[in-house]
């Protein structure tokens, strides 16, 4: 326990005993598994992510302001599962372990981590605001356009600010300290370990200027910056959210009701208010997303603020936190699959092989011989969506002569 938590020796291990009874079963059941589900969300999440950077950074994609954001969030999941999973790799008795590169290491983890966790968070508050004000100024007839690239780089640029300056503290406090030369530790010894019988011991330890002050404000800074005010804005802004969602699908239920809206202006009108639905319907699911694993972060947070000895269960939760910021970072592939109908045919435009066979230039026939002689045919259409006569020759029969009717439903033909 911090000693500038001004809790008496007796208290300390009171509290340590009850958190142990409280916590042990259920956290030792996961901690056993844990190295196991961390490798394979680290895994899939980083190549998830970037799948979602490569399909959204296709000039189509990017037309849509908000995936500026998406971009970011993925470019800093994908960066601190990566990290994560390296870090977590090298254990104890590791060769690696008491090496200078790997304490560099350590401290750029301990620093790199806290901030772009928050970065992404504050990604998605920001994104959220935009989104409603964008919802709001399209609904008031605005003359202020916020639906522009501008508008999302400057939201973007203060997520960042936000972000940095909650995390400097955090930066201040760590510093590399050579130890001078140890004897290995028994366990590594025991295991039959590479390492030598000494070995060179550097730590991350706290500077000469830090003293409690220092430790207070670092505290608060950190849990009302990046985790209670985060948390509060995702409640509110995922609330007005969902609010203005029914209300405009109630409104398209009445359009869509009466006799005017289906003509074809209106039809395209109302194509056109449910895609922005479906946008923000997906933004909304990635908003509470965030709110649910991060708000026990930012109630733990707050408990300990209220109650120091609180302190305790963050040490032994720590493995079900960092699932929870894990599963955050791995599941926005999935929730951009399910949901955008234009994410998902992006995808299978660039990483699928099927999809790339109907994108072509002019009007291609292709033929084949099944096993028992009879003609296989394919037919492809033009850009324009029109089919051609067109003349294939099989081995056998020689030159045939198709007729290709465009009233002919999946492109069948009739010979002449």
């Amino acid at each position: 326990m911090s000693s500038c938590s001004n809790l008496s020796r007796a208290d300390y291990e009171n509290a340590q005993v009850y958190y142990e009874e409280l916590l042990r079963d259920g956290v030792h059941w996961y901690n056993s598994f844990h190295v196991y589900v961390y490798q394979v969300l680290c895994l899939a999440g980083v190549l998830a992510n970037i799948c979602i950077i490569i399909v959204l950074l296709k000039p189509n994609m990017r037309k849509n302001i908000f995936n500026l954001f998406l971009i970011a969030v993925a470019i800093c999941d994908m960066t601190l599962m990566a990290s994560y999973l390296l870090y977590k790799l090298v254990e104890l008795c590791h060769p690696w372990y008491f090496t200078y590169a790997w304490i560099v290491f350590t401290y750029f983890y301990a620093v790199f981590s806290v901030f772009v966790h928050s970065l992404s968070l504050w990604l998605t508050v920001n994104m959220a605001v935009l989104r409603f004000l964008v919802l709001r100024n399209a609904s008031s007839n605005s003359s202020l356009n916020l639906n522009s690239q501008a508008a999302a780089w400057f939201f973007i640029g203060i997520a960042f600010v936000i972000s940095l300056v909650g995390s400097t503290p955090n930066m201040l406090r760590y510093e590399i300290q050579d130890r001078g030369d140890i004897p290995s530790p028994p366990e590594c010894v025991r295991n039959e370990s590479s390492l030598a019988e000494s070995v060179r011991l550097y730590s991350i330890g706290q500077p000469p200027f830090w003293n409690c002050s220092w430790e207070r404000f670092s505290f608060w800074t950190a849990g009302i910056i990046l985790k209670l005010v985060p948390c509060i804005l995702l409640t509110i802004f995922m609330t007005l959210l969902v609010r203005m969602l029914i209300e405009a699908r109630e409104r398209r239920s009445r359009l869509v009701g009466s006799a005017a809206a289906l003509r074809r202006g209106s039809i395209q009108q109302g194509n056109a208010k449910s895609q922005a639905e479906r946008t923000t319907a997906m933004l909304t699911i990635i908003v509470a997303v965030f709110l649910i694993t991060e708000l026990p972060q930012g109630i733990l947070v707050v408990a300990i603020g209220v109650q120091p000895t609180a302190q305790l269960a963050m040490r032994y939760l720590g493995n079900l936190l960092d699932l929870l910021s894990l599963l955050n970072s791995s599941v926005n592939f999935i929730l951009y699959s399910t949901m955008s109908n234009v994410f998902r045919q992006e995808f299978l435009d660039t990483f699928g092989a099927c999809s790339r066979l109907i994108k072509t230039g002019s009007t291609q026939l292709s033929d084949a011989r099944n096993a028992n002689g009879s003609l296989k045919i394919k037919l492809l259409r033009t850009p324009s969506g029109r089919l051609q006569n067109a003349t294939t020759t099989t081995p056998l029969t020689g030159p045939r002569k198709l007729l290709i009717e465009e009233n002919m439903p999946n492109g069948e033909y009739k010979e002449l």
